[in-house]
């Protein structure tokens, strides 16, 4: 465990100096691996503590490497990397298809469902207000998590995504106010929040339980 942890930290801090600049013409992101570590310490050490199969193990640490390097990325950049979100969205249905109660038809019903929806909302929205309201890089991670989530639990994972979305503007807002107007927030660091919950409480919420009583 960890081996895995401090290899993750390595790759979480290799793709935020190389990405910025690569693919966004950015200023690299510099963490210090000592942060990443104590990061991936607790997340890597629930994932081994829930999961037997080492391909469960695996595909959960690709989906934790991917959405902290895009929520890092995204808070620090306002872009979401597509070397990044599509692989995230093909490892979800492999994820699907790994474990017993997965449903790969489903997460792909999921994944359609969640963003020609959401885009409609956006295109409405937008003309309404005649101004962007989401970027095509929230639409399309918003497919990669649904891919994870699946399709009983897209709209918890939506509402939930929203609830952050609204946390983190309310935040942004009260630091801003007094020096600039905050016309609008990233909203790829609440969507990758939200899938995080979602894909780890159903197998939380047991051992919690289980401690507790």
């Amino acid at each position: 465990m960890i081996i895995l942890i401090f290899l993750s930290a390595k790759n979480t801090q290799w793709w935020l100096q190389y990405i910025p600049v690569k693919y966004f013409h950015k200023e690299r992101i510099n963490i210090k691996t000592i942060w990443l570590v104590l990061l991936y310490l607790p997340l890597i050490f629930i994932n081994t503590l829930l999961n037997n199969e080492l391909i469960i193990i695996a595909l959960f640490t690709f989906f934790l490497n991917i959405m902290v390097c895009l929520f890092i990325i995204d808070l620090k950049t306002g872009y979401l990397p597509d070397i990044l979100v599509y692989p995230l969205l093909w490892a979800g249905l492999v994820y699907q298809s790994c474990i017993t109660q997965g449903n790969v038809v489903s997460a792909v019903y999921a994944v359609v469902i969640s963003y020609l929806s959401i885009m409609l909302i956006t295109m409405i929205m937008e003309k309404i207000r005649q101004r962007p309201q989401m970027g095509r890089g929230d639409l399309k991670l918003i497919a990669a998590g649904a891919a994870w989530i699946g399709l009983v639990d897209l709209p918890y994972f939506l509402a939930l995504a929203a609830v952050f979305g609204t946390i983190h503007y309310c935040i942004a807002y009260h630091i801003k106010k007094h020096n600039n107007v905050l016309h609008a927030i990233p909203f790829g660091p609440a969507i990758t929040l939200s899938a995080s919950y979602w894909l780890f409480a159903p197998s939380l919420n047991p051992f919690i339980i289980k401690i507790m009583g």
